[in-house]
């Protein structure tokens, strides 16, 4: 009872006890009046008998499930009898209460296979559990053990897990000496042939059930063991049924067997089998039997039976073939083979095939079935167990009979055609966008051609009408100049013609930006340009002006226009004296401020348009153009300051 960590720390150990199962390899089992433990030697110790008494000095060690001795030095006392045996229950093993102790257990001979090279393996029946005993002897020197009742003395030990935990119990033998025979087995030929259906029913046998001879045809065999056998003897009496209820359909003479080894087998054969009578989901089946003798048959014909036979769970075992068709929902590999899963009727159902091939089966198919009926689970409804749901065991593909193709418009077409056409759909979607976007572009290019177009016969109307007659007013003008004339006539005239020369060369710059729409112009420059043009008597023009982002044409010629624009105001209405031009740009605008000092107007009113004034309309005209806004602020002779903000994103060229 030494907690694990306690182990851990080599406590020193002192102790008296008796060996009751000596390990090759080193390890010793003994054992006193209280419980067991293992003794672990280093180098090993082979000399140990059962029975010997002995004083073990040590240290403590974990143990896979509990402390043992790490044996220092040990002292032989003498020899006496192993220690005594306790009688134990499946349940005392399982719990671990006997565990490195010996105990003697007693039940029925089930199997007996090789262990290994010179060790065995029993299988024995305690009752409904079957417990391994596993003899340090080989195979060939075993007793007639199979159906035989034995008494086994013998060493508790059990598999345990990495969480210390006992995970099954087995026992330990030395040789068959510790194996007894109370009760021999009858010979398999001396057992009387049985009815499927009277085993394991009320006052068949005692416990556990010794083992049944059963004659019958062969329906099914598979390579895992399994044989399924239709009962030769008589069939059993129908089942009590109460007045007004349905009749219950006729008890299926059937039972699944599982053999030892597998034997081929084919349906049609006469076969006598043994085996013990076990419990296997829904009906009484035989385990671990052999095979007695075969004889040749006629094949076994299926059972016809309805969807609803075939669920009510009493064709267990038997094979049956469906009258309702199912279709074929899909299959796919298992560890023995392929599963289908069908519908019938609506109703959901599974079938096993176990071969290694996929079957060529197209999903979607109609398809007739026979096959094993297998019954998958039950529940119980008072004190009577009703199937729940049944399963059908193939013996090939040849019980699949397709009566009607899979249709073309199957769910995996389906979904392939809706894949398509929304594919199709989408590069409808894509194609469109594409039309518009061509046809956004075209029409672009169509409207830039035409305003080009038009820009170019203003431009050429300006220079072959307003021009040629400024150059003709302008060639009057010298030739006026020529003549004598009076002081104020001559200044008169040469004032006069150096407006029309200022006019010309606006004339000229106007033609100039109508023929070029594509060429990046220098705003700072044009607007130095104002200054420079500015008559001699004029007030003084302060310009603030930053570097600005490469601008393209249409949108210079706006901002210089509104510039020249807002000036000529001033110096026109305004009476100012003085005037300040500001450019300038920031991370995400392009700001134009130009202010005055002259006596300043009521914005609202003069700048939405007044008869016969259209400048501050044409501000507001350009500025919409460009994509900017614009904002007067004026008081009476608190001058007037025009801010326009344009967003930075709308001057790439």
């Amino acid at each position: 009872m030494l907690p694990y960590e306690r182990s851990l720390e080599k406590l020193p150990v002192d102790l008296t006890a008796t060996v009751g199962f000596v390990e090759n390899g080193g390890t010793v089992f003994v054992q006193d009046d209280t419980a067991g433990t293992h003794l672990h030697f280093k180098p090993t110790r082979n000399d140990l008998r059962v029975g010997d008494h002995v004083r073990i000095q040590g240290t403590t060690t974990a143990g896979l499930y509990f402390p043992g001795v790490d044996v220092a030095q040990l002292q032989l006392l003498g020899h006496e009898a192993p220690p005594a045996a306790v009688p134990a229950s499946y349940d005392d093993l399982a719990t671990g209460r006997f565990h490195y102790q010996r105990i003697i257990v007693e039940g029925l001979g089930r199997t007996l296979t090789p262990l290994d090279e010179n060790r065995s393996l029993l299988r024995l029946a305690i009752g409904s559990r079957v417990l391994e005993v596993r003899v340090d002897a080989p195979l060939e020197t075993a007793p007639a053990l199979i159906d035989a009742r034995l008494r086994i003395t013998a060493l508790a030990a059990g598999g345990i897990n990495d969480r210390r935990q006992l995970v099954f119990p087995y026992i330990r033998v030395t040789d068959w000496n510790d194996v007894a025979i109370t009760k021999a087995a009858a010979p398999p030929t001396a057992l009387p042939i049985t009815s499927v259906v009277t085993l394991l029913q009320f006052g068949a046998a005692d416990e556990p059930h010794h083992r049944a001879r059963i004659r019958g045809t062969v329906l099914a065999a598979f390579p895992d063991g399994r044989v399924f056998l239709r009962d030769a003897t008589p069939p059993p009496p129908p089942r009590e049924t109460a007045k007004d209820a349905e009749p219950h359909p006729p008890q299926s003479p059937s039972i699944a067997i599982r053999l030892t080894s597998p034997v081929h087998l084919t349906p049609g054969q006469r076969a006598e089998i043994i085996g013990f009578p076990i419990m296997a989901g829904f009906s009484a089946s035989l385990a671990d039997a052999l095979l007695l003798a075969t004889e040749a048959d006629a094949a076994p014909l299926a059972t016809v039976v309805s969807l609803k036979e075939f669920q009510l769970g009493s064709h267990d075992a038997d094979l049956v073939h469906l009258t309702t068709p199912a279709v074929l929902n899909d299959f796919f590999r298992t560890v023995d083979g392929f599963e289908l899963r069908l519908t019938s009727n609506g109703t959901p159902l599974r079938a096993f095939l176990l071969q290694s091939a996929p079957p060529a089966l197209e999903i979607g198919a109609t398809v007739e079935l026979t096959g094993i009926c297998l019954v998958e689970s039950s529940t119980d409804k008072g004190f009577r167990s009703q199937a729940e749901r049944a399963s059908l065991l193939l013996r090939s593909v040849d019980d699949i009979q397709v009566i009607h193709s899979a249709p073309f418009w199957t769910a995996g077409r389906l979904v392939i055609a809706s894949s398509i056409l929304a594919g199709l759909v989408l590069l409808a979607f894509i194609w469109i966008a594409a039309q518009r976007r061509q046809i956004s572009a075209l029409s672009s290019r169509i409207v830039q051609q035409a305003t080009l177009e038009e820009r170019q016969r203003i431009a050429r109307e300006f220079h072959d009408t307003l021009e040629q007659e400024l150059t003709g007013l302008s060639l009057r003008l010298d030739a006026a100049t020529t003549r004598p004339l009076e002081d104020k006539a001559r200044t008169l005239i040469e004032t006069s013609r150096s407006l029309v020369s200022r006019i010309q060369s606006e004339a000229r710059n106007l033609v100039a930006d109508l023929r070029d729409t594509e060429q990046l112009h220098d705003l700072l420059s044009s607007l130095r340009e104002i200054q420079a043009r500015m008559p001699p008597n004029a007030p003084a023009l302060h310009l603030d002006l930053h570097p600005i982002p490469p601008i393209s044409g249409p949108v210079s010629h706006h901002l210089r226009m509104i510039a020249q624009e807002a000036i000529t105001n001033a110096l026109k209405h305004a009476q100012a004296t003085e005037l300040t031009l500001h450019l300038s740009a920031t991370t995400h605008t392009l700001t134009l401020r130009i202010s005055d000092n002259g006596h300043g107007f009521a914005p609202a009113a003069a700048t939405t348009g007044q008869p016969g004034h259209f400048g501050c309309m044409g501000i507001r005209e350009r500025v919409r153009k460009i994509g900017a806004t614009v904002d007067w602020q004026s008081e009476p002779a608190q001058g007037t300051l025009v801010t326009l903000t344009l967003p930075l994103a709308l001057l790439t060229p």
